[in-house]
């Protein structure tokens, strides 16, 4: 049988969207289809879109992304009929289908990754009212947000791998520890101390998008307080990265956008804390989103930073950082490696 990821709410849950047999060949899947940051929402009619269970959804992922200095939605959700859900449609790469039956006795929730393309999430939510259907969602969202989310990552990181930098890939090894799926349009542009930046070769000096790498003997937990993160990045990225300007240098905007921090106990690489901010440049009118991640290196006793910041003026950056997110999100630690 296909493994199935079913929740159930006090009732068993009955085949997943399409039926299985016994005996399945595995096969390769297609890739998925879907426009950047795009849910593919499917109703049973205008009145569920249009109503509570739209409004729900689309409230929810398409609100306002932290730390952008212009306003963009987290997520883009596009809405068809049921009727309209064909063979394209279903391997949308994140996919909602809802479903009202008045005579159903109790919600159903059912969920398959990679159900008919790959990366995919498909989630069907069914219940007998649209007040139910809200309360269900709204109780399973923060885990649809985070497949939704790896999907996403996933989709760019098959991007990337075939033509990554090897001799970027590799230095960051030899320095580090670690290594991360670094784009071949990506080269290293400094390289000094226990600091390196990588930055990618655009297509329009406009835009800057950079990767930066540091690391700092771990002392004490206070080396992972939020305070201590700020002190440490505004001390770096002081010393490293310069403004237009003669005496101009990078901040973090502590009164405007103030730095947002989560745990991430489940990052691929160990426990992490992100940092989600905004950047600006002392001395200069320049500012930027940025993301960083502060990992424990488990084997070298060391904190490692490593940080995406984007630059392209009154455009829109969303997609960009999660760009940069998504290379970060590739790390992993070398085993057996020394301190030096």
């Amino acid at each position: 049988m296909r493994k199935i990821n079913s929740i159930m709410l006090t009732v068993m849950v009955i085949g997943l969207l399409t039926s299985c047999t016994e005996k399945t060949v595995k096969q390769s899947k297609d890739r998925s289809v879907g426009g950047s940051s795009e849910i593919l929402f499917v109703t049973q009619n205008e009145e569920q879109w249009n109503g509570v269970i739209g409004e729900a959804v689309r409230g929810f992922f398409e609100a306002e992304q932290y730390g952008l200095p212009q306003p963009e939605k987290t997520f883009k959700v596009v809405n068809i009929s049921a009727g309209a859900l064909n063979d394209m449609f279903k391997k949308h790469r994140n996919l909602i289908i809802a479903e009202i039956n008045p005579e159903l006795p109790n919600p159903i929730i059912e969920s398959e990754k990679d159900w008919m393309s790959a990366p995919q999430y498909a989630i069907k939510i069914k219940a007998n009212d649209a007040e139910t259907w809200v309360s269900v969602f709204n109780s399973q969202k923060e885990k649809i947000r985070k497949q939704f989310d790896k999907n996403e990552r996933e989709r760019l990181l098959a991007f990337y791998r075939p033509n990554a930098n090897t001799e970027a890939i590799n230095a960051i090894k030899n320095k580090f520890g670690f290594t991360i799926t670094v784009p071949k349009d990506f080269c290293i542009a400094v390289d000094r101390d226990r600091y390196m930046s990588i930055t990618k070769d655009a297509e329009t000096k406009e835009l800057i998008m950079n990767l930066i790498i540091y690391e700092l003997p771990y002392k004490t937990e206070s080396d992972l307080s939020e305070s201590k993160l700020i002190k440490v990045r505004d001390s770096v990225v002081r010393k490293y990265i310069a403004g237009p300007t003669d005496g101009s240098y990078m901040v973090t905007d502590l009164e405007f956008v103030k730095p947002a921090f989560k745990t991430l106990p489940d990052f691929p690489a160990g426990y992490a804390i992100e940092m989600r901010g905004m950047w600006n440049m002392a001395g200069e009118f320049m500012a930027g989103p940025f993301i960083s991640y502060t990992i424990v290196n488990p084997t070298r006793n060391k904190l490692t930073t490593i940080e995406g910041f984007v630059y392209y003026p009154n455009k829109e950056k969303r997609d960009y950082l999660r760009q940069l997110e998504s290379i970060i999100y590739s790390l992993k630690f070398n085993q057996g490696t020394t301190s030096l």
